[in-house]
C-alpha cells in the first residue's frame, strides 16, 4: 500500500512521472496517480466528516479540483504530496458543514459530552446490546464523531499528526503553518480527545459511564447508525496502523490508548474513482480537463 507521507524521494519521483505522462495525454497514468492517493484522501475525508457517504462526495470534489489544477503543479516549488494534501486540507477545512457535524457541534460545547451522554434516554434493546457487529459499529461511529468536537483546523492536524503519523515538518507544509504551530495544535487537540475518552469511555476504564452497548439503540433511533448500512461492512485495507506501518511505542499510557483506539480503526478502501474518471474522460478529451493557468 502506497503511503504518501513516507519520506521517500522515489515516491515523489513516481508521482511526477505520472503527472508528466498524464499531461501528455496518457489516461492510464492519470488513473494510476488517482489510485495512489484516493484511499488516503477518502480516509482523511471520513475522519473529518464522520460519515462514509459524505466522505465519498468530498473525495470526488477534491479529485475534481486536483485533476483540473494538475497542469499548474510546479515540482520546483513543492513535492506533489505537499501540493495535493494542501488542496485536501484547504477543502476539508472550508467545506460546507454537514448535518452530522452540526449535530455534534451543537452537543459538544466546551468539549464536554459527559452530561449529554449521561442524560440519554434509557431505551436499551437487549438483542442489539448482544450484537457484536452493531456494538463495533457504535465504537467506530463514536471514535470518528468525537473528532467532530474539535474545530476543523484542530481536526485535520490531529488526523495528520496523530492518526496518520505525519511529521511536524510535513504536516506544517500541508496545513501551511509553522512547525511550532502544528505541534502546538496537535498537542492541544489530542489532549482534548484523549482526556474526553479517559473521563467517559469504558474502553479506557471499565468504570467510566459511557459504554458502546448502552448507546446502540439511541444512535439507531436517531438514524445516526443504520444496521443495514454499517461502516464496518465497507471494504477496508486493514487497520490504519498496519497501513501507516508504525508500532505505537509512546511511553505516555493515556496517549498510547488514544492512538490505539484510532489506529486500530479500519483504513477503508476508497470509492471507485477510476470508473468515475474513465466516464469523465469518455465525455471529455483528457487535455480539456486540465486548467492551464
Amino acid at each position: 500500500m502506497h503511503n504518501p507521507f513516507k519520506e521517500k524521494i522515489e515516491e515523489h519521483e513516481n508521482d511526477v512521472d505520472y503527472i508528466k505522462r498524464a499531461l501528455e495525454g496518457d489516461a492510464a497514468a492519470l488513473e494510476a496517480l488517482i489510485l495512489r492517493h484516493q484511499s488516503w484522501i477518502f480516509n482523511i475525508a471520513l475522519n473529518m466528516t464522520g460519515d462514509i457517504h459524505r466522505a465519498e462526495d468530498v473525495t470526488q470534489e477534491i479529485l475534481i479540483i486536483t485533476i483540473s489544477k494538475l497542469a499548474t503543479y510546479d515540482q520546483k516549488k513543492a513535492a506533489f504530496r505537499t501540493w495535493l494534501y494542501r488542496i485536501v486540507a484547504n477543502h476539508v477545512i472550508n467545506m460546507k458543514q454537514s448535518k452530522k457535524e452540526q449535530f455534534f457541534v451543537t452537543h459538544s460545547e466546551n468539549f464536554d459530552f459527559n452530561t449529554y451522554m449521561l442524560n440519554l434516554p434509557d431505551n436499551k434493546n437487549p438483542a442489539l446490546m448482544r450484537d457484536k457487529e452493531i456494538i463495533d459499529e457504535t465504537k467506530n461511529y463514536c471514535t470518528l464523531c468525537i473528532l467532530l468536537c474539535l474545530n476543523r483546523v484542530e481536526r485535520i492536524v490531529l488526523i495528520l499528526g496523530a492518526i496518520f503519523d505525519v511529521t511536524d515538518r510535513m504536516g506544517a507544509e500541508i496545513c501551511d503553518i509553522s512547525q511550532a504551530n502544528f505541534r502546538k495544535i496537535l498537542s492541544r487537540s489530542r489532549k482534548k480527545v484523549s482526556d474526553y475518552f479517559q473521563r467517559n469511555c469504558s474502553l479506557f476504564d471499565e468504570h467510566n459511564p459511557c459504554k458502546c452497548s448502552d448507546q446502540v439503540s439511541y444512535l439507531i433511533n436517531l438514524g445516526l447508525i443504520k444496521p443495514d448500512d454499517m461502516n464496518i461492512k465497507h471494504n477496508s485495507l486493514g487497520t490504519i496502523r498496519t497501513v501507516v506501518g508504525k508500532a505505537i511505542t509512546d511511553i505516555e499510557n493515556s496517549y498510547s490508548k488514544f492512538l490505539t483506539l484510532y489506529q486500530d480503526q479500519p483504513f477503508f478502501k476508497g470509492p471507485d474513482m477510476v470508473n468515475w474518471l474513465r466516464d469523465l474522460l469518455q465525455r471529455n478529451n483528457i487535455n480539456e480537463i486540465f486548467i492551464k493557468n
